[in-house]
C-alpha cells in the first residue's frame, strides 16, 4: 500500500502510534475495496488480535480514544456491513484527538482517512484541504479543495461548497496571491446570497474586506466590513475576528490607540488558534500608541506560541512594532524569526513582508535616523464611536470557536 501513514509512526513513537498505525492502513485497505468484494478481506483471526492490542493499549474505558477505535474495529470483523459514515466519523475523531496531542500530521491522515472511507460526504473532504492548508502543504490542500467542490455541487450541498471556496481563499491570500483569493472569496459569497446563507455569507464579506484592504481598495474594503459586521452582530461567534480585522486596517491607518483598545478587548474571546495573530497586531499597535509596557507584554505572550499558521506573520507585526519604538535589533530578530517561518512554511506574502522590514532596519540604521512608521491618525468621532461599540460587543459575547 505504499507509504500510508507512515507519519503516524513518525510523531508517535509508542506502542499507541503502532497500534493507531496499524487501525489506519486497515481502514484504508477496506477503503480500496469494492463494496463488493469486501467479504473476507481480512483473516479471522485478526479481529481478536487487534481488539486485544486496543485494550492492551488503551485498558481505561474513558480514553478518548477507546471509542473510535473500537468502532474502527468493524472493517475488519464485518468488513462486508461497516457503515462508510460511521467509519469516516470514528476517523475523524482519532483526528481530532491527535491534534489535540500536537501530532498535526497524524490528524491528517486520519482526517484523509475519514475522506476515503466515505467519499459521499464532502464536509469530510473539506477537513483534509483545511487541515492540508495549514500544515502548508498546498499541493495536497489543492487537490482536495477539487475534490470537496465537485462533491459538493454533485449533493448539492452549498455550505461546503462555499466553505471550500473561503478555506481555498485564504490559502491564496497566505500565499500573497491576492487577485485568487479575491476570487474565490467572490464566488464564495455570490453563492452563499443566491442560496441565502447568511452566514458564509457574511464570513465572505469578511474575508472581501481582507483581501480588499491588502490590494489597497480601501472604499471598497469598508463597504464590505460594514455588510459583514451588520450581518454578525456582536453575538455572533466569528464578531471577535472581524473586531480583530477592523483593527488591524486602523493601524494600517495610524490610528493606534482604537487599535489597541479594540485587540485588548478581543484577545480573552478568540480561541487559542488565533491568539498568536492578535498578540503580534497588539504589539505592533502598541508600539504606535506609545505603550511600550503593552508592547512587552504581547511579545513576551508570543514566544510561547508553537509554529503554526499565522504566527509568521505575528512576528512580522512584533518587528513593525520595534522599529515604531526606534529598537532595531529587537525589529532585526523579529523579522529575521518571521522570513524564517514564512521560508519554511511557503508563505510568500509574509517572507516578502518581513524582507521589507529588514530593509527598513538597515536603511534607519545607515541613515542614523529614526521614522516613525506612520504619524499618529487625528481622532475621528464615527471611528471612536465604533470603536466603543465593538469593544461593548466583545465583553458581551461568548468565546468563540476556530475557523
Amino acid at each position: 500500500m505504499g507509504p500510508e501513514g507512515l507519519a503516524v509512526l513518525e510523531e508517535l513513537r509508542s506502542d499507541l502510534g503502532l497500534l493507531l498505525w496499524k487501525q489506519l492502513r486497515s481502514v484504508l485497505l477496506w477503503a480500496d475495496v469494492s463494496p463488493s468484494e469486501r467479504v473476507g478481506l481480512f483473516p479471522e483471526e485478526l479481529a481478536p488480535r487487534r481488539q486485544a492490542e486496543v485494550l492492551a493499549v488503551l485498558p481505561e474505558e474513558d480514553h478518548d480514544l477507546r471509542g473510535p477505535l473500537e468502532e474502527l474495529l468493524e472493517v475488519i470483523v464485518r468488513p462486508d456491513r461497516a457503515d462508510p459514515e460511521r467509519m469516516g466519523l470514528a476517523c475523524s475523531r482519532v483526528a481530532t484527538w491527535a491534534e489535540s496531542e500536537g501530532a498535526q500530521n497524524t490528524a491528517l491522515e486520519f482526517l484523509q482517512a475519514a475522506a476515503v472511507a466515505c467519499p459521499a460526504n464532502p464536509r469530510f473532504a473539506l477537513a483534509v484541504m483545511k487541515t492540508s492548508r495549514d500544515l502548508a502543504q498546498y499541493p495536497r490542500a489543492e487537490a482536495w479543495f477539487h475534490r470537496v467542490v465537485g462533491l459538493s455541487r454533485q449533493c448539492r450541498d452549498w455550505e461546503t461548497y462555499i466553505r471550500a471556496y473561503i478555506a481555498h481563499g485564504t490559502m491564496m491570500l497566505r500565499k500573497g496571491a491576492l487577485p485568487a483569493a479575491r476570487r474565490s472569496f467572490l464566488k464564495a459569497y455570490r453563492r452563499a446570497a443566491r442560496q441565502g446563507l447568511k452566514d458564509v455569507r457574511a464570513m465572505a464579506l469578511h474575508d472581501l474586506f481582507v483581501v480588499e484592504y491588502h490590494l489597497g481598495n480601501e472604499e471598497k474594503g469598508d463597504e464590505y466590513a460594514a455588510e459583514a459586521v451588520a450581518l454578525y452582530g456582536p453575538e455572533h461567534e466569528r464578531f471577535p475576528r472581524i473586531a480583530h480585522d477592523i483593527a488591524f486596517v486602523w493601524l494600517m491607518k495610524g490610528a493606534y490607540e482604537n487599535a489597541m483598545k479594540v485587540l485588548e478587548s478581543v484577545l480573552p474571546r478568540l480561541p487559542d488558534s488565533a491568539q498568536a495573530t492578535v498578540n503580534g497586531t497588539l504589539a505592533r499597535a502598541a508600539a504606535g500608541a506609545g505603550t511600550p509596557e503593552v508592547f512587552e507584554s504581547a511579545r513576551k505572550r508570543l514566544r510561547a506560541f508553537p509554529e503554526h499558521a499565522g504566527l509568521a506573520e505575528a512576528w512580522v507585526e512584533v518587528a513593525r512594532g520595534a522599529l515604531i519604538l526606534g529598537r532595531h535589533e529587537e525589529a532585526r530578530e523579529a523579522a529575521v524569526k518571521a522570513e524564517s517561518l514564512a521560508r519554511r512554511r511557503l508563505e510568500g506574502q509574509v517572507r516578502f513582508m518581513a524582507e521589507s522590514v529588514l530593509d527598513a532596519v538597515n536603511a534607519e540604521e545607515k541613515a542614523a535616523i529614526h521614522l516613525r512608521e506612520l504619524p499618529a491618525a487625528a481622532r475621528s468621532p464615527s471611528r471612536d464611536e465604533l470603536e466603543v461599540q465593538i469593544v461593548t460587543g466583545l465583553r458581551e459575547s461568548m468565546p468563540t470557536v476556530s475557523r
